[in-house]
């Protein structure tokens, strides 16, 4: 594999190229100007009831800003990564509206992106066609909430962009290699403060990094190129994590993260899916005679029994009734609720008040769980794992080959766009944080139609937005599915002319990573709940954009995608 460098763009004249860039910069400012014209029309989707989403961010933003770190310990404290609330803190800081800063972090990803791969590059048109279907891929503008995916979006494509410069810009000096490495250390680090599901990722990074050090191994300069973006990149996400966990130390007694990664948390977790339930039942991890059975053997799942066979389980098994298709009544409660039902009942039982009574008590939960089924007083029992994913179960298998057709064509075909809001939900006293917080107007209401803006002349921009969102889908469409015949060319080429353009990697990497964003959630929605829509995929879209316009470029004649002898 070889490396590349900056190519020229044609043997025009040095005033004819000058001209070329300015007008395709000057085209650039307007997409990106108009697009944010439009979305200025879309207001923000409040769902004030939803304790475990939208308003969880908006809560523990506001304790952030009131000087409480993330606030008073419960179940909620450290379920969730901190990221967002403290980029909603931000922004809240800094004056500019919520949707306004996600949109400009989204600008950031595509431009740094574009910047990183430029050197790739034959002509100034390569990287502004990339820009520009990544700006406009109309999945950027659809999720109207106040939700994860806002952030962890524009964070893809930030750590693409710095895993990509490692091989583009090995070749430039240090200050710029020290530029791109403090990127992606600091993106990684918020990517893995953002959510918990980061394991897609891996595909794509573990390919960049290795074309990296490859290319740098095989051009005689051994890893010395890398060694100061990637010494910079472990130092900033080190720095960033290491003062997370602090904080969360001297405020909730426990040096982590996120609970849901503590080991403690997962082996209990673990434990109470090993033994085998008398009827197995889709989507319920522990069924209620296996509940029935561990509060004989162990007395610290024993405490929480008022709770999970009382009011709170009835409420979570009522909330899961469409998924698990057993009556409430019967207190099977499906896998999307069991571990926030657990989460409730802990902190519900009073013994615990900070985050590391609560690992204590599921280091206990777990042992004693672990304990019984190995010494046969839980029997039938599975093998231990201590791991979050669902036991596998009769007819998953056929379960996924049915849904896989399906969820496939939803995600490359781009299903679910809608510029359009739905109606937010809540009392006016609750939207009221919405709308302080987020410093922009909200959706219309039922409950508290005094919250409506009357602005004037938003409705056009909604619908032009939708009109534009459905011809930059079939776009976006069409662009990904060719973009598959042409990376299969792009292969053969490689075969053939025994060198791989760095292009090639990175479509591949983008494509590995689309596609492992789209197990990850098709596993969830066949083992644990439903998990199908826009929301769940909503950072593999510009993914998949970014594969499909690479792989044509990698398809391109030798000219139009130059590589160079090391």
């Amino acid at each position: 594999m070889k490396s590349v460098e900056p190519a020229s763009s044609s043997n025009a004249s040095p005033l004819s190229s000058r001209f070329r860039r300015w007008s395709l910069l000057i085209a650039a400012l307007v997409l990106v100007a108009l697009k944010l014209w439009l979305v200025a029309a879309q207001p923000v989707v409040a769902h004030a009831n939803a304790s475990f989403d939208d308003r969880l961010y908006l809560a523990l933003a506001e304790q952030v800003l009131k000087g409480n770190w993330l606030g008073p310990y419960s179940q909620f404290t450290l379920m969730k990564g901190p990221m967002y609330p403290l980029f909603i803190a931000g922004t809240f800081l800094s004056g500019l509206p919520l949707p306004i800063a996600q949109h400009l972090l989204y600008l950031l990803g595509c431009v740094l992106l574009v910047l990183a791969l430029r050197p790739c590059f034959s002509a100034d048109w390569q990287a502004f066609i990339l820009f520009a279907l990544l700006w406009w891929q109309p999945m950027s503008y659809v999720e109207l909430d106040i939700l994860r995916q806002n952030i962890y979006t524009p964070l893809t494509l930030l750590l693409f962009a710095g895993l990509c410069a490692l091989e583009t810009r090995r070749r430039s000096g240090v200050h710029i290699r020290v530029a791109w490495g403090a990127l992606l250390g600091i993106t990684a680090a918020a990517f893995y403060l953002t959510r918990e599901e980061e394991i897609w990722v891996v595909p794509g990074a573990l390919l960049l990094l290795g074309a990296a050090a490859w290319n740098s191994w095989r051009g005689g300069e051994r890893l010395r190129p890398l060694v100061v973006p990637v010494l910079i990149a472990a130092v900033c996400a080190a720095g960033i994590l290491g003062t997370i966990c602090t904080l969360n130390y001297r405020y909730y007694g426990w040096f982590g993260t996120v609970e849901f990664r503590a080991r403690e948390f997962v082996s209990a977790y673990g434990a109470l899916q090993r033994p085998i339930s008398s009827e197995e039942i889709p989507f319920v991890p522990v069924g209620r005679d296996v509940r029935l059975k561990l509060y004989e053997v162990s007395p610290s799942f024993a405490e929480l029994k008022p709770c999970l066979e009382g009011p709170i389980g009835l409420e979570w098994a009522n909330y899961s009734d469409f998924l698990t298709g057993r009556p409430g009544e019967e207190l099977q409660i499906g896998g999307g609720s069991f571990m926030w039902a657990l989460r409730d009942c802990v902190i519900a039982s009073g013994n615990v008040h900070s985050a590391k009574e609560a690992l204590n008590f599921y280091r206990s939960l777990g042992m004693e769980i672990n304990r019984a089924c190995d010494d046969g007083r839980i029997t039938p029992a599975r093998a231990r794992r201590d791991a979050m994913m669902p036991r596998s179960r009769t007819g998953q298998t056929q379960r996924m080959l049915e849904i896989g057709p399906g969820y496939i064509t939803d995600f490359v075909l781009f299903r679910g766009f809608s510029a359009y809001p739905t109606e937010s939900w809540g009392s006016a006293d609750l939207l009221a944080l919405f709308r302080d917080l987020t410093r922009w107007r909200l959706a219309h209401s039922n409950e508290a139609p005094e919250l409506d803006p009357t602005p004037a002349h938003v409705d056009y921009r909604l619908a032009v937005l939708q009109i534009v969102g459905e011809a930059g889908r079939w776009l976006c469409v069409a662009v990904v599915i060719s973009g598959l015949a042409a990376w299969a060319w792009a292969a053969v080429l490689m075969i053939h002319r025994k060198r791989m353009s760095y292009l090639f990697v990175v479509s591949s990497a983008a494509l590995g990573s689309a596609f492992a964003i789209l197990v990850v959630n098709m596993l969830v929605h066949v083992l644990a709940f439903r998990n199908r829509g826009f929301t769940a995929l909503h950072e593999g879209y510009p993914l998949l954009v970014l594969f499909g316009v690479t792989a044509w470029m990698a398809a391109l004649s030798p000219n139009r995608a130059r590589e160079i002898p090391n």
